[in-house]
């Protein structure tokens, strides 16, 4: 399944509008939420998501009433993924 990250800013909501979504969204079957890494100084949150697709993560977003910026689909490594060259 393809990973998303979202960005998403609401500076000025409170921390316990997000907590509401969150345990909306840990339920949610049609993509899967796996974190959040979130800046409360500034309002931005990234979350990645697994989704079968971008249509169906907006979808999801939207009828959560999740506000977001942008949706890039990305690709996962690990440093144990990557092949190490002798110099």
């Amino acid at each position: 399944m393809p990973h998303y990250l979202t960005l998403h800013h609401e500076p000025d909501s409170p921390i316990e509008v997000f907590e509401d979504r969150w345990v909306e969204l840990a339920r949610e079957k049609r993509s899967m939420w796996v974190k959040t890494w979130f800046n409360r100084e500034n309002g931005q949150r990234f979350c990645w998501w697994d989704a079968p697709d971008q249509q169906t993560l907006e979808q999801v977003l939207r009828n959560h009433g999740v506000p977001w910026e942008k949706i890039i689909e990305v690709k996962l490594t690990t440093p144990a993924e990557w092949r190490w060259r002798e110099d």
